[in-house]
């Protein structure tokens, strides 16, 4: 068994690539009078499909949020240039330099997500809040004694969450026009070059396990091609649908970072990442018709992405006046060797069993081999500038401006993923991303606030109509900070509303072809993050 050639029905909370959205309706069409022309351009744009999703995975593994302590967080993410916070070692590294003494920080968050999905004019909302370990780190300084020159170099350990996929959706209708099982016929009719497929030759996952669960069947008046019950009952739709989603893990990177101060004005500093990735989507779609023979279905799908990344970050502080500060940083793209895993099932039940079978109710999954088609993803380079003032016991500001191409992601072994590549190059475009935060000192107490713009990555053409005015995102956050001799305590919330997508539910047909029948959905997200720090 073979993984197939991608999950098809795509779920994907923090940023999507989507198809037009399409009348929900579907028609019998006669398999055997279907233009051959037609049959081609909509295979055709089957497979964009299928090398879009996959150019949105390396667009999913390029995006990163601000802030894994509550200090960077409460500052919207802007700590480029100041430092003496764990965060900037997956920002820029030259921040460690700036450590006095020892610290070791942990942060545990609290992520929560909101999704509106809107089907027949009926918005659906669905709540979802998952604990997380935003930042665990340790820094450790070594002095040295010098009049001038280099004065101290400091060693950092630490992991740092870069993303959160996490989220859930619900959707259900009493009367669908349609039904999952009609795009199965399609692919069944049509995956042999606009022929039908052997039986032998279905698709394990999705129209072949119908196929085995009696959902789909062989035409009896058309031999060779396949039916599904509506189809068998005169389009008889109109029957009650239901679809759970959810999405979960996230980007998180073990850091090994150095950095050296050099009379107190010129920092530098240099980091290797590890990122672990863990990206899930699932879904489980039902179905009651209730006809006399086949009363309802379900099908569940559970797809995943694991793997390793590995880059390097450099960057270097300049503090020419004790007031100013100006910072830059290059990071290397991230090198991601990724395994994907498939698992599909579905649950058939019967009023009357068909063929000679006795029983009414069967059940079947499938799996792939994870050992087989692995693919690996390269990010974009990454440049950061910042500038931030201090002043002197009263506060601190700082500015952060970071771009990104997004048109260099590239999807390998390019032998198989040449397509995924172009298109990446064509959809998506280089942005800007802005950062912005404050702190304000009262006695031991501290105030935060920020906010960050972050760039849309594709471009208007490959958007949805009702997107193309998509210019970014905005993120607002805020919190407070409490500092003793040894110990500190900070507290931040950030929230992002992320802009609407349309979902692919699942795959029709009508008198004009295959479509996709989709939900429009819009996400908010909110972090509440809690850091302690131990100073030595």
């Amino acid at each position: 068994m073979t993984l197939s050639k991608t999950a098809p029905f795509s779920f994907n909370f923090v940023e999507g690539l989507s198809n037009r959205i399409t009348v929900f309706h579907v028609k019998k069409i006669n398999p055997m009078k279907r233009n051959i022309i037609t049959i081609i351009i909509l295979c055709a744009a089957l497979t964009h499909q299928v090398v879009a999703q996959k150019a949105s995975d390396a667009l999913l593994l390029s995006q990163y949020y601000s802030g894994s302590t509550a200090r960077s967080a409460g500052m919207g993410g802007a700590f480029g240039a100041l430092g003496g916070d764990i965060s900037v070692l997956s920002t820029n590294p030259a921040g460690l330099a700036v450590y006095r003494g020892a610290e070791f920080t942990i942060t545990p968050a609290l992520n929560f997500t909101s999704t509106d999905a809107l089907l027949d004019q009926t918005t659906f909302n669905e709540k979802y809040t998952r604990f997380i370990f935003n930042n665990i780190g340790y820094a450790y300084t070594c002095h040295i004694i010098n009049d001038k020159g280099l004065k101290n170099i400091n060693f950092g350990l630490a992991y740092n969450r870069l993303s959160d996929f996490n989220g859930k959706a619900f959707i259900r209708t009493q009367n669908a026009g349609s039904s999952m099982l009609d795009g199965f016929v399609w692919n069944a009719n049509h995956g042999n070059n606009g022929l039908p497929l052997k039986t032998n030759q279905l698709d394990d996952f999705y129209e072949g396990l119908a196929y085995d669960q009696y959902a789909i069947d062989e035409d009896p008046d058309f031999p060779g091609y396949y039916w599904n019950p509506y189809i068998a009952e005169g389009d008889q739709y109109n029957q009650p649908m239901k679809r759970s989603m959810y999405t979960k893990g996230g980007i998180g990177e073990y850091i090994f970072s150095i950095g050296a101060n050099f009379n107190h004005t010129l920092f530098f500093g240099a980091t290797f990442g590890i990122q672990d990735i863990f990206y899930e989507e699932s879904y489980f779609h039902d179905e009651s018709p209730d006809f006399a023979h086949f009363q309802y279905f379900n099908f569940s799908q559970d797809f995943s992405i694991k793997g390793v990344g590995l880059n390097f970050k450099t960057g270097l502080i300049y503090r020419p006046v004790q007031m100013l500060r100006l910072g830059v940083a290059v990071h290397t793209p991230t090198h991601h060797w990724l395994r994907p895993y498939l698992l599909t099932g579905i649950e058939t039940h019967f009023g009357i069993p068909p063929g000679d079978e006795t029983k009414t109710k069967f059940f079947h999954e499938v799996e792939s081999d994870p050992s087989l088609k692995r693919f690996e993803i390269a990010t974009p380079w990454r440049y950061l500038f910042s500038a931030a003032t201090v002043l002197n016991n009263f506060g601190m500001m700082n500015v952060e401006v970071e771009y990104v191409d997004y048109s260099t992601c590239r999807v390998m072994p390019s032998v198989d993923y040449s397509d995924e590549t172009n298109y990446a190059a064509e959809a998506f475009k280089s942005n800007v991303n802005v950062k912005g935060g404050a702190e304000f000192r009262l006695g031991s107490l501290y105030l935060r606030g920020g906010i960050a713009y972050y760039g849309s990555p594709h471009k208007k053409d490959y958007l949805p109509e009702f997107s193309k005015s998509y210019q970014g995102m905005m993120s607002y956050s805020g919190g407070v900070g409490y500092r003793a001799s040894g110990f500190y305590m900070d507290a931040a919330y950030t929230f992002m509303k992320f802009p609407q997508r349309e979902t692919v539910l699942y795959q029709s047909y009508d008198d004009l072809g295959l479509f996709n029948v989709v939900s429009p959905m819009s996400t908010a997200s909110g972090k509440f993050v809690l850091t302690f720090g131990f100073r030595f």
